[in-house]
């Protein structure tokens, strides 16, 4: 055989090679799995009614906002059923006067409570410290969100105090442990 035969036979070979590749390629078979993955993990918080005492006269003594009362507050924190929350309510000890040049304070002692309706505060549980872990129950509606209200309510007594406007603020924060 010649350089010439020999490279051809070399080309005819490989073109062979090439042909036999490409049809044992194409009878290949494979499957593909579209895997999508949505996480949201957020918790919402909102104030749904706020605590008021509404407007009364110095020298009153104690004043009580009972559970149930339409002046109790009510939050309602959203979140992913079966998770536990860790629940921190920084609560004030008492109502400071709008002007700051009054020092004068009211009392305030602050109790709560929480449940799974907004309107059956008689089903709810107690959150004794200022920090508890809460377990988010399963919701009876399909998807995988459930709410919890805390029910915020308590006492003042009112002293001989200047006129104005008292108040302050109830801090609520809440984390998935």
């Amino acid at each position: 055989m010649n350089s010439t035969s020999k490279t051809v036979f070399k080309l005819q070979y490989f073109a062979l090679l090439v042909m036999i590749l490409l049809t044992t390629i194409s009878e290949a078979e494979a499957q593909f799995v579209d895997l999508r993955l949505n996480i949201d993990s957020k918790i919402s918080v909102q104030t749904e009614r706020s605590l008021n005492f509404g407007t009364l006269a110095t020298n009153t003594g104690r004043q009580m906002i009972e559970l149930g009362s339409v002046n109790m507050g009510i939050f309602s924190i959203t979140a992913l059923e079966n998770q536990l929350l860790l629940v921190t309510l920084d609560k004030p000890t008492e109502l400071i006067h709008n002007n700051p040049t009054i020092g004068d304070e009211i009392p305030l002692e602050l109790f709560s409570r929480y449940g799974y309706s907004a309107q059956n505060y008689e089903n709810s549980y107690s959150l004794p410290g200022s920090t508890s872990t809460i377990k988010v129950e399963p919701n009876p509606e399909p998807g995988p969100w459930n709410s919890i209200y805390l029910f915020m309510y308590g006492a003042i007594n009112l002293g001989d105090v200047p006129d104005g406007t008292y108040s302050n603020q109830i801090i609520l924060n809440v984390e998935y442990i």
